[in-house]
């Protein structure tokens, strides 16, 4: 986490911020007792912005993995960092 620029951040807050509004408006319309599958949608295209934050997330840590792994000489252990946040990644799918 720490090799993550600013901007970097900046980009995934606002992710998350819309995906909280997102999440906010299935709320209202499950409330509003919106029909089910308009609810389905959104909840699906909530579900695509979070596995999107994965996937930035994911290939960030995989080029950081790279460079360490280059600079410091300790392969397998950022093989087996990257190797274990690819499983992570892939219980969401």
């Amino acid at each position: 986490m720490s090799h993550r620029p600013d901007h970097q951040v900046d980009n995934l807050v606002k992710r998350i911020n819309r995906i909280e509004g997102q999440i906010g408006g299935i709320k209202k319309m499950i409330v509003d007792e919106k029909p089910f599958d308009e609810v389905i949608i959104q909840l699906n295209s909530a579900k695509a912005a979070i596995q999107k934050i994965s996937q930035i997330l994911l290939e960030a840590h995989a080029d950081h993995t790279f460079i360490d792994a280059v600079e410091s000489g300790k392969t397998e252990q950022e093989l087996e960092s990257l190797r274990r946040a690819i499983h992570q990644y892939s219980k969401m799918l």
